[in-house]
Order: C-alpha cells, then sequence, then structure tokens
C-alpha cells in the first residue's frame, strides 16, 4: 500500500509540469492510528450477550497543492482507512481513494469571485445543518472502515461547485453538490439523483463584541424515492432557511444562537395511487457558549454548554400518527427534523447510534490543562425526545452496519410514554508530543434512559423482545502525525 501511494504523489508530482507551470508545490498529509474498543453499541437489543469490538485502525492521507499561478491552485488528497491486518486482494481496507481533487479559481472575472470546483471539504456555521462530511455516523462503501467504525471514517468530502463573494465584511456563497448519481448510464428514466443546493451569506458587524451574523437557505432533492417509470412518485425535497449570530458581549465568553425551519415534500416509496406525499414542518434550534473562566489561566479552564434542539414526529414507523387511520395520509403534515448533512457530536456514542432528530440534548463541558502539553476535557450530555414514539420498536444506527450487512440495523423496544433517551459521559485527554504529533485517549459510557424498556419492566408488558437496557461504552486511543 505504501509504495502505490508513494507511486501515485511521484507521478502527480513529475506530470503536472507537462501541463502547466507551477509556481510552487506542497506535500503533506498524515497518519491517525486509533485503537478502539466498544462494547452494547446495541444497548443490549440483541440478547445474544456482550457485543464487543477490539481493533486497531489506521488511516492515511497523501495531499499535494499545486499553485499554478497567483490565482489558480489544485489539489489532490488519496486517503485510505482499514483495520490492521485487513488486506487481501478483494479487501476493502487496500482500496486507496480520491479524497480530495479540486481546483481554486481566484479572482475569476472580478476580484471579489473565488470559484472552488471538484471533490472539497466544506462547512456552514457550527455544521447544524450542512458539512461535506454529512451525516456523520456512516462511511462511503469505499472506506475499509464501514462496517467497523463508520462513524469515525475520515472521507468527509463532497463533489460540488461553490462561488465565494468576497465583499468584506459580507461574504456570500452559492453552492451546488451532487450528492449521489446513482444512475449513470443511456437508459430511461434515470433521473434519480441527491443534490445539495444551498446560498450563505454572513456579515461582521465590525462592532466591539466581533458580532458576526449568518443566514442561510439550503435545498436537498432526493428522487431515489420508489420504483422507475411513469409512477415514479415526487421527489423527496427538503427547503432549510436559517439564522445564526455569534458575539462576544465580555472578555472570554462566546454566545451563538442559531434556528432554521424545514418545509418542503417528504415522499414515501409507494407509486401511482399508493403514493402519501406529507408536507414538512420542522423546527432545529441551538444554543452555544463557551467561556475561558479568568482564574488560575495557566491551567486554561474552559466551560462550554450546548442546547440542540429537533423536532419530532411520532410517526417514526412509517404508520399515521392516529392509530387506526392506517397509511400516512397525503398531505398532512410531517414533523420531524431531516438530519441533512450534519456534522455535529463526532466521536461520541449517542452520534453513532441515534440520528440527529426528535430531540432535546443538554451538553456541558468542562476542560483544563493540568500540565504544559496536556488537556483534558469532561463531558455531560443528557438525550430527551421532543415526541414520545408512537411504535413499540425504534431503530438503532449501528456504526458497523451490523457485522458487515450493509444497511442492517438494531431494533430495540421502547416505553411509549416516556421521553428520557439516557445520558452519556466522557472523559478526553490530548498530549501536543510536539507540533505535528498528537496522543490521545477518549472514554465514554452511554447510559439508556426510561424510553427503552428495562428487564425489570418486561414482565409488565406482554411479549416483549429485544430489551435494551445495557450501558454503551467505548475507549478510543490514537496517534495522529501530520507531515
Amino acid at each position: 500500500m505504501k509504495k502505490v501511494i508513494l507511486l501515485a504523489v511521484l507521478a502527480l508530482v513529475v506530470s503536472m509540469p507537462a501541463f502547466a507551470s507551477v509556481n510552487n508545490i506542497k506535500v503533506s498529509g498524515s497518519v491517525d492510528s486509533t485503537w478502539l474498543n466498544r462494547a452494547n453499541f446495541d444497548l443490549g437489543a440483541n440478547n445474544i450477550g456482550d457485543e464487543t469490538q477490539n481493533l486497531g485502525i489506521t488511516q492515511t492521507m497523501v495531499q499535494v497543492d499545486a499553485e499554478l499561478t497567483e490565482n489558480v491552485s489544485t489539489t489532490v488528497c488519496l486517503i485510505n482507512e482499514r483495520a490492521w491486518t485487513a488486506k487481501g486482494a478483494s479487501a476493502a481496507g487496500d482500496n486507496i481513494n480520491i479524497h480530495y481533487a479540486y481546483a481554486t479559481l481566484r479572482e475569476m472575472l472580478y476580484s471579489p469571485l473565488t470559484v472552488v470546483v471538484g471533490r472539497q471539504a466544506f462547512k456552514y456555521g457550527n455544521s447544524f445543518v450542512v458539512d461535506s462530511t454529512g451525516t456523520n455516523n456512516s462511511a462511503p462503501a469505499d472506506s475499509g472502515i464501514q462496517n467497523i467504525a463508520g462513524d469515525l471514517t475520515k472521507q468527509t468530502a463532497q463533489d460540488a461547485v461553490r462561488l465565494i463573494f468576497d465583499y468584506n465584511p459580507l461574504t456570500l456563497e452559492l453552492l451546488f453538490s451532487k450528492i449521489s448519481a446513482n444512475t449513470v448510464s443511456l437508459v430511461p428514466d434515470n433521473d434519480d439523483d441527491i443534490d445539495l443546493y444551498g446560498a450563505n451569506a454572513s456579515y461582521e458587524l465590525g462592532d466591539a463584541w466581533t458580532t458576526m451574523v449568518e443566514g442561510y437557505f439550503f435545498t436537498k432533492v432526493d428522487k431515489t424515492i420508489g420504483a422507475a417509470g411513469a409512477d415514479r412518485p415526487r421527489a423527496d425535497v427538503a427547503y432549510v432557511p436559517g439564522l445564526r449570530a455569534s458575539t462576544n458581549p465580555i472578555e472570554g465568553l462566546n454566545l451563538q444562537g442559531e434556528f432554521a425551519w424545514q418545509g418542503g415534500n417528504r415522499s414515501t416509496s409507494g407509486t401511482g395511487a399508493q403514493q402519501n406525499n406529507q408536507r414538512r414542518n420542522a423546527l432545529g434550534a441551538q444554543v452555544m457558549a463557551n467561556y475561558q473562566i479568568p482564574v488560575l489561566e495557566e491551567y486554561k479552564p474552559t466551560a462550554d454548554y450546548v442546547y440542540t434542539y429537533v423536532s419530532g414526529d411520532r410517526n417514526v414507523s412509517g404508520v399515521n400518527r392516529d392509530p387506526g387511520r392506517g397509511n400516512p395520509v397525503s398531505g398532512e403534515n410531517y414533523t420531524a427534523w431531516d438530519p441533512m448533512f450534519e456534522n455535529q457530536g463526532g466521536g461520541k456514542i449517542y452520534n453513532a447510534i441515534f440520528n440527529l432528530s426528535n430531540m432535546h440534548i443538554h451538553s456541558a463541558s468542562f476542560s483544563v490543562s493540568p500540565i504544559e502539553d496536556v488537556t483534558t476535557k469532561f463531558s455531560w450530555s443528557g438525550l430527551w425526545l421532543d415526541k414520545k414514539y408512537d411504535s413499540t420498536a425504534v431503530t438503532l444506527v449501528q456504526p458497523d452496519n451490523n457485522a458487515g450487512v450493509a444497511g442492517a440495523t438494531t431494533t430495540a423496544a421502547v416505553n411509549r410514554n416516556e421521553e428520557d433517551l439516557g445520558f452519556e459521559l466522557d472523559f478526553d485527554a490530548v498530549y501536543d508530543y510536539t507540533e505535528d504529533v498528537q496522543i490521545g485517549a477518549s472514554l465514554g459510557y452511554f447510559f439508556p434512559g426510561d424510553v427503552f424498556e428495562s428487564v425489570s419492566s418486561k414482565a409488565a408488558v406482554a411479549n416483549v423482545t429485544n430489551i435494551a437496557d445495557d450501558a454503551a461504552s467505548q475507549v478510543l486511543v490514537h496517534m495522529n502525525v501530520n507531515f
């Protein structure tokens, strides 16, 4: 594998001068090795005893940045993600994939405009709605860790075109991203793409509080629902306008707030007369506070609080919220928040087993640097449902795809009259060994709440299976070297 990466980099470096005059070339990359130990990410719902993972993974990136002229540059990055000893002629761990491949044109047509085209990384705000990572509890199929720990993938880029207009202090950005092309051959009715469109504007007020305001409008259009043909249902569409603000009212304190609404059409998998479209009407909001505590400053004490709200719909199982009415009624409101392409809660257990929808999340953390070059952090996260489940079971996302079965999930029994999903405790420590080398460790536990059926309540509920009352745990130890 190392030889292949080296040959690819050399080929890029050697071939570039044949096509363009290169002012500057930079080669960089990283090697991140992680030991992972996880247990009970199904919360015990499989009823086959404690499920555990104990393995090592390595994620390697090699990047070449070439500056062709003052205003034209290109970036190509190769990536490999694999479990240790996972190799072979057909092993996913042998895959070397294109992580980044984009060109940047500055002052195109006129000076304020920058155009970025190709496979690239981007984020908006705090990645509450759109981030190139996408929903970060899954990895692409060509990643060597898709069926191991997909939520930890570094393959976090999208094929996109971005137009960035810099009118300092106003910045306007237009986005088009091809999430999935699906059918690309010359066949009838191949309009089954997933596309993302967006406009994002941010403005720095220039006041003493360094206040910044941001507004956006994103649209996701998913045409994969239903079978091909004349009866293909309407596209599943989510329109998302939103506002975000950030300010620093006193020294060391940053406050942020964000609010977004989702409209559009939720399409089910039926076709023709069997299709049921529902109007989207969902809400999402977030409040953040970060305070650098002005005592014992040599230890850099910092406190954080984040509240996240994403609306829900009791219709989690696909049946109407009113028992007895059968299938969803076409045109009724669907109030569950679509996670879109968020990227929050990375590394947390709850982020790996729940999608960001139908929740109130309170998170509080405290970090301190007890000795030079070492940072420690303790975090608590509490999760509550927005809408109680109108079902006796809920599907948990599994970051290992249940032993490699693509798309497989775990179903856990739930109490329909409860709202407490559970809480998580995390402890993180990072040691900056050098400027380019970091050694870190993370220990986490998630304790399921009253929403999940417990062994003690099983006797009171007839025919209850998939009991989910075990705490999930993980230990991550990693070393990351940048070059």
